[in-house]
């Protein structure tokens, strides 16, 4: 586990970059190789992919199987272009009878569903009812029929619950009750912040499922969340943290607390999501060595679940490892592996042993969740959800871990049956001489090889996100609208390797921009770019490395750089992340001055020439306003065309529906503008 310091989560621009873990490097190619396409153009679909299909994308979230191994409850979050905004809903899917039933419509998110032992009904969170102190809280649904109902009272907001296995318990987290002055002072508008002052904290309760008392097992000032039980019901497992702040995500552990007495205690590891073994001895997760190490390889470590040393199961494997799922006789755990640009699913035995790869996944499968065996079967269910280059999002089961899934849902079905431009894999080196991969999104019905005018989209990260043959909804809106797109993974990019995901430290805008550059000249050579029509766009971290693309080069004609960092000095004090970049630098602004003046694309700004579009949230605390608005100040001064639009209410990204579609369609404006 690493900090993703500049990563945006379900973003405009970096929804399509998929988290990876590392492979060796490709080689045995020449300095510029194109493979077969791993997806066919289908000119005869009957509509292209335009803006309408992108911003209606459903994603799914937070799948639960019953007890029976049947049905899997799950969230579906469908944006409202009428009411802008987005709404998780509950589905059922019954694979017995082949039916997706949508279980609530309400105006508000319905999430964290989760099983009665019979399967029977659900209980889950949600927010329903009016007035000003309506709050998020534990409801209940019969799968039979008839409304939900309420469960219990609560003086503040529930934000998730979790139904013990043998069903007498559950588990949820509730926030501290804030002090009736401090609710009072707010109401009259005393409402000033004070930085790192945390007033609320969300605390684990458990409580008889029948109804009665609840005991607060957390306290203090501790974040808690993740909430999972032991398949035995006598353990529940969750996710705490001194303050649940980005920056300081190596400071999070597991905790462990018994079902019927005692406060919860830690494991003293660096955790992450993690799974019970079956038998309910083990815990694993893949996360860091140390709290210290915020760039390093993530590693899969199982750990008693009554506490001991953790044993490391991947530290010979030269990858990442990623939250895994356990066979059903605990004695063997699996996880994805990214592979370059494909992800093959990996086996470890418990005891340890070597990491043995098996079947490539048809696109870029999530975490594997295992239905629970029945009694002496050898092997269980198992769901994700999978995109692959024309298929969005669905969800997939197969009858047991290493068999191929089948999608058993279509929440994505209006948009997989676009017209989509064909993805190839594309290989050179850099100018070292290092291997570097990435890929092509060709516009439908396009020739093989012709040199066609061409976008270069950077993914977010850095560290450990790359571009995968997973769907790109951003790739394939401007393939339909005539541009070639090129997706490279640069080095820090997953999924080739320890050292060419960890690289060089304080290199930001040096190795990596010339992995880009270089096989911008790659396809150019090959005479699949046209180098006089050329753009560059990204968000975050793609956003700095295209900002510091306008600063370096004029080959581009346009440039779109999405919440991007452009003076690392001051961003070190602007954002909400500080640790992770002077792990990176070497030391903050002030003990190695000389690393971030290096990286900072304002240092070279007089370069600039390029046409430049720039977009921001008015809320981004990852990379905020300032730093947009620096680099629009430096560029108005020199004459270099630009426009710099900002979004009311939005964080790393946008998230209401219009604000997309209104950065969509100004960065495809801008694009035809400057680029024709």
């Amino acid at each position: 586990m690493r900090l993703l310091c500049l990563a945006a989560m379900g973003l405009v621009l970096n929804a399509h970059a998929v988290r990876a873990t590392p492979r060796a490097s490709p080689s045995g190619h020449g300095p510029g190789a194109i493979l077969a396409a791993a997806s066919p153009a289908r000119p005869g679909s009957a509509h292209a992919f335009d803006l309408d299909h992108w911003l209606t994308l459903r994603s799914i979230g937070e799948p639960v199987w019953s007890p029976d191994g049947r049905r899997i409850a799950l969230s579906v979050s469908a944006p409202d272009t009428a009411e802008d905004s987005n709404n998780p809903d509950l589905w059922l899917i019954d694979l017995e009878r082949g039916e997706s039933l949508q279980l609530t419509r309400n105006p508000k998110a319905d999430t964290s569903p989760t099983f009665s032992p019979s399967g029977d009904t659900l209980a889950f969170i949600s927010t329903r009812g009016t007035g000003d102190d309506v709050r998020s809280a534990i409801w209940m649904m019969s799968l039979r029929g008839g409304e939900p109902w309420a469960f219990g009272s609560f003086d503040e907001s529930v934000t998730e619950v979790a139904w013990s296995p043998d069903g007498r318990w559950l588990a949820y987290v509730k926030l501290d009750t804030l002090p009736r002055q401090i609710r009072d002072w707010k109401k009259k508008k005393w409402d000033q912040t004070i930085e790192d002052e945390r007033l609320q904290f969300p605390a684990l309760w458990i409580m008889p499922a029948a109804g009665g008392k609840a005991r607060r097992v957390t306290s203090g000032e501790q974040y808690v969340w993740y909430v999972r039980w032991a398949p035995d019901s006598r353990r529940v497992a969750y996710l705490v943290s001194p303050t649940g702040k980005p920056d300081d995500q190596l400071l999070t552990d597991i905790g462990v607390a018994d079902a019927a007495q005692g406060e919860g205690h830690k494991l003293g590891v660096v955790g992450g999501a993690f799974t019970w073994s079956p038998d309910s001895r083990w815990i694993a997760w893949a996360g860091n060595a140390t709290r210290e190490s915020h760039i390093a390889k993530t590693d899969l470590r199982v750990i008693p679940a009554g506490g001991g040393a953790p044993v490391n199961l991947t530290a010979d494997f030269d990858e990442d490892a990623a939250t895994p799922s356990w066979s059903a006789g605990s004695d063997t755990l699996f996880f994805w592996s990214d592979q370059g640009v494909t992800a093959r699913l990996a086996a470890v035995p418990r005891a340890g042993g070597a990491v043995r790869l098996g079947l490539t996944a048809d696109g870029v499968p999530g975490t594997a969740f295992a239905a629970p065996a029945a009694r002496g079967a050898a092997a269980a269910r198992v769901a994700w959800v999978e995109s692959t280059p024309t298929q969005p999002n669905e969800l997939r089961v197969a009858e047991r871990i290493g068999a191929h899934g089948r999608p058993v849902t279509s929440f994505n079905a209006a948009s997989a049956a676009c017209t989509f431009g064909a993805t190839r894999t594309v290989r050179w080196r850099s100018g070292d001489g290092t291997p570097v991969e990435g890929l092509l999104v060709r516009p439908p019905g396009a020739p093989e090889k012709s040199a066609l005018k061409t976008l270069v989209l950077l993914h977010g990260g850095p560290y450990s996100d790359r571009f995968a043959h997973s769907f790109v909804p951003t790739a394939q809106y401007f393939a339909n609208a005539g541009y070639q797109v090129f997706l490279p993974n640069f080095r820090s990019s997953g999924g080739y390797g320890t050292a060419f995901m960890m690289r060089k430290r304080a290199d930001w805008g040096f190795g990596d921009w010339a992995d880009v550059s270089s096989g911008v000249d790659t396809l150019v050579a090959m005479g699949l770019a046209d180098g006089a029509k050329l753009g560059v766009f990204g968000h975050s971290y793609g956003a700095y490395l295209s900002a510091w693309a306008i600063t370096h080069t004029d080959r581009f004609r346009a440039a779109s750089v999405s919440a991007g960092a452009v003076d690392l000095a001051a961003h070190y004090g602007q954002s909400d992340i500080q640790r992770y970049r002077a792990f990176d630098f070497e030391g903050p602004p002030w003990v190695s001055p000389e690393n971030w003046k290096r990286s900072s694309p304002m240092t070279y700004i007089q370069n600039a020439r390029t046409p430049t579009l720039i977009t921001v949230g008015d809320a981004d605390q990852r990379v905020p306003y300032p730093q947009s608005q620096e680099l629009y100040r430096a560029l108005t001064a020199l004459k270099v065309p630009t426009e710099f639009v900002h979004y009311p209410r939005e964080g790393h990204g946008m998230r209401e529906p219009r604000h997309r579609a209104d950065e969509l369609t100004r960065m495809r404006a801008w694009f035809d503008r400057w680029i024709r």
